[in-house]
């Protein structure tokens, strides 16, 4: 197995767990109580860009770092 194959194997596990980890935490906010509930509002369309935009960052600086190695 090459270094290619491993560090695509490694990217994908990494983004699972994290992927995992990021549906734990925005469901959190679902385990209120139900008074709470009714307070809540659809997610505003700049917070989910704000959110893409966060994630288009890390990628580039993913990306870049592995041109530097």
């Amino acid at each position: 197995m090459n270094i290619q194959q491993k560090s695509l194997i490694a990217g994908a596990l990494l983004g699972a767990v994290l992927g995992a980890l990021a549906g734990y935490l925005f469901s959190r906010g679902y385990d209120m109580p139900r008074d709470k509930a009714a307070d809540r509002r659809p997610l505003p369309p700049a917070e989910i860009a704000k959110v893409g935009l966060g994630v288009m960052t890390v990628l580039r600086s993913v990306a870049e770092l592995g041109e530097r190695a």
